[in-house]
């Protein structure tokens, strides 16, 4: 299927607010393909706009890992109220994000992970708000979900560190909140250190939209999983020693 037949489907779901039943036999077979398609989403949605955060993640390290830009308007601060109906929200998810303090343009020799970890500013608190376009999102074949902008709805930034370099990621302590329930782990990023997915989604930008921007987050995946949420609940992300993010869910 046509990349801007994919993009006006989903941009059409998203507008209409009417999920999309994914056609039949019109698998996105290649991850090429399916930023393709969120570039030109993201072009109709907010033309002449650049993203200022994305998210990336993987189920391990043994993968490649995958992308997702995010629009200025969908990045909110901790204490947002978000819409559940409005924006067809699927769940949250607890997790980190790393923000820029200099830009990292493209260039020949890729940069180091030294290099990225001295541009790299702070660490956040964030929870991601998912959200889906597609009818049975579930069972939806895991290239229109990366067309879909792997199920982004909203992030929610709040409170970090700057001395990040201190925490030690596989060791580190999380709970979330949603209403009066609690999940918590230790240690339980996929990659086990979220930073060792910079390199790669610096490389990523640097070849798709010139680069990361002082400024641009990058959040990184859940830490407990998609989380159930529903009107009324309120959220509340605690990684001890790091900082919080809160969310109400109207």
């Amino acid at each position: 299927m046509r990349t801007d037949l994919i993009a006006s489907l989903l941009v059409h779901a998203r507008r209409a607010r009417q999920p999309l039943a994914v056609p039949q036999k019109s698998a996105i077979r290649t991850d090429a393909i399916a930023y393709r398609a969120q570039d030109k989403v993201f072009a109709r949605l907010w033309p002449g706009v650049l993203p200022v955060a994305w998210k990336a993640g993987g189920p391990s390290d043994k993968v490649e890992p995958t992308a997702a830009p995010i629009a200025p308007e969908n990045v909110l601060s901790s204490g947002a109220r978000v819409s559940a109906a409005a924006i067809g929200m699927t769940g949250v998810e607890a997790e980190v994000a790393f923000r820029f303090a200099k830009d990292l343009p493209p260039r020949a020799k890729p940069w180091t992970v030294e290099e990225i970890a001295l541009a790299t500013g702070e660490v956040l608190v964030t929870i991601e708000v998912c959200a889906t376009r597609l009818a049975k999102w579930k069972s939806a074949p895991g290239g229109w979900q990366l067309a879909d902008f792997q199920n982004n709805g909203a992030l929610v930034v709040g409170s970090g560190t700057r001395g990040w370099r201190g925490v030690d990621f596989r060791k580190q302590s999380m709970e979330i909140r949603i209403g009066r329930r609690v999940s918590k782990a230790t240690g339980s990023h996929s990659f086990g250190d979220p930073f060792r997915l910079m390199p790669w989604i610096v490389a990523h930008c640097g070849k798709r939209t010139g680069g990361l921007r002082k400024g641009d987050i990058v959040t990184t995946g859940a830490w407990t999983g998609l989380e159930a949420a529903r009107a009324g609940d309120e959220v509340v992300a605690s990684f001890p020693g790091i900082g919080e993010a809160r969310l109400r869910i109207e």
